[in-house]
């Protein structure tokens, strides 16, 4: 089984525990991560109750980081979720969690308070602005570790969108930043999108970075103004049958 982004940037935290980078990358990918959770069997009627355990004298749910660690057992009730929402979901219930990755013989502890300041720190979301934008440029002065967040992100929101464009941009307020435009996104995937990319850069060793989110669709002619300037990341599905004539190369 191949390793999890997760499992990844656990052990990269584990090796340098005391390194800002390593730990700010861990919430990141934790944020962002699908984690599955296995339900106590005896929950009454719909309620979805999480399997639990007790160290250290602190309540832990149990979560995995892919469905691959229940193939060949005894079927049993899971529930999927982003690690920011076990994170807003347990925020303030004295609970942590204990990750169980595929490749390490122990769980990876992650405390309450480590809980509690991820949702806080990810609380407010993605805000809107009204400002138009006057000029676009290449994408300049970007940490690395930014776009490689970025990357990541993008490459778990694959087959929500076409593709997505990064480029610097002046505003018309007379404010600089940076400017991600996702093309051909799904309805209802918007919030999923932009959550994802405020979680990367708020996430980041990035201070001070602005960085927009717009969705355009197809055909739009800002989109012909970005191919010249920007960066582009493609997130169309490549296991999704086509669903007209082959693209002629």
């Amino acid at each position: 089984m191949a390793e999890t982004p997760l499992a990844r940037a656990v052990r990269l935290y584990v090796l340098k525990p005391q390194d800002d980078g390593a730990r700010l990358r861990l919430y990141e990918v934790l944020s962002g991560s699908e984690l599955v959770l296995p339900l106590a069997s005896d929950a009454p009627g719909d309620e979805v109750t999480p399997e639990t355990v007790e160290i250290g004298g602190v309540p832990h749910v149990v979560a995995h980081d892919s469905i691959g660690a229940f193939a060949g057992g005894e079927p049993r009730p899971t529930a999927t979720l982003s690690g920011l929402a076990l994170a807003q979901m347990l925020d303030g219930q004295g609970a942590g969690v204990a990750l169980h990755l595929g490749g390490m013989a122990d769980p990876f502890l992650v405390a309450p308070e480590s809980l509690g300041w991820l949702a806080a720190n990810l609380a407010g979301g993605p805000e809107r602005v009204e400002a138009r934008p006057l000029a676009l440029h290449p994408p300049k002065g970007l940490p690395a570790s930014l776009l490689t967040s970025l990357d990541r992100r993008l490459a778990q929101g694959e087959g929500l969108a076409r593709a997505a464009w990064l480029a610097a941009v002046d505003w018309s307020d007379g404010s600089r930043g940076h400017l991600l435009a996702f093309v051909g996104a799904q309805a209802g995937s918007e919030e999923t999108l932009a959550a994802g990319i405020n979680a990367a850069v708020a996430l980041s060793e990035a201070e001070g970075v602005r960085m927009d989110v717009t969705f355009l669709s197809e055909g739009d002619p800002v989109i012909d103004r970005l191919a010249r300037v920007a960066l582009r990341f493609d997130m169309e599905d490549p296991n999704e049958a086509p669903t007209g004539p082959p693209r002629l190369r």
